[in-house]
């Protein structure tokens, strides 16, 4: 099955927005982190600072003349915001198993809809949060379907953007050869006794 770009659905979703926005979340994220280092600071404090300039910096981004794709649809706390006619919005979780309370919660504004269950009608960036020192944080931008289902997923990070296959299709299996080991074992076997006759009869010439 072939892997949909969010641009297969909403032609206003190519490359370079969604890059513009995933980078941007990833660089908030990543400075204040990394200026938050002082004894009173504790992961509470740096996630609760990481949202709040988050949702500043997207309302400015929106606000930028360089940026006329984008569009504020609500500046409050559940910030959404249109690329294009497609809103969207942003958490930091788990791709594949979101946890936050408010994830699959809809606003006046979030309004998408579609009868057919492989559209997404829902549309979230989503910072993965780095497992390590070494790692690094990735974006996801992920389309889900009026059953909460996802069925499209690109993502961004260090090694570029990916797109992820959401199907639950598996390969079919393929045919394997046994090993033929008991045609090693019979040769070897020959081998050994043309050894032992070969031995014998030097033995009879020499006596």
């Amino acid at each position: 099955m072939k892997t949909k770009h969010p641009s297969d659905f909403f032609p206003e979703l190519y490359e370079e927005r969604l890059a513009i926005v995933a980078e941007l979340l990833l660089d908030i994220r990543f400075n204040t982190i990394r200026e938050m280092d002082s004894p009173h600071d504790d992961s509470y404090t740096r996630e609760c600072a990481v949202f709040g300039r988050t949702r500043n910096a997207i309302v400015e981004l929106c606000q930028s003349p360089e940026h006329e794709w984008l569009d504020l649809a609500s500046p409050g706390m559940d910030v959404t915001f249109k690329i294009g006619q497609v809103p969207c919005r942003f958490f930091r979780d788990d791709p594949e198993s979101p946890e936050k309370r408010g994830f699959f919660r809809r606003n006046r504004v979030d309004d998408l809809f579609s009868v057919d269950d492989s559209e997404p009608v829902m549309w979230r960036f989503v910072i993965e949060k780095a497992m390590t020192d070494e790692d690094e944080d990735r974006a996801f931008f992920i389309g889900h379907n009026v059953y909460q289902e996802k069925v499209c997923q690109w993502s961004y990070g260090p090694s570029g953007t990916v797109l992820h296959s959401v199907d639950n299709e598996t390969p079919p299996i393929a045919d394997i050869p046994s090993p033929e080991v008991g045609v090693r074992e019979e040769e070897e076997q020959q081998e050994h006794s043309h050894d032992h006759d070969t031995s014998k009869l030097s033995d009879a010439q020499n006596e």
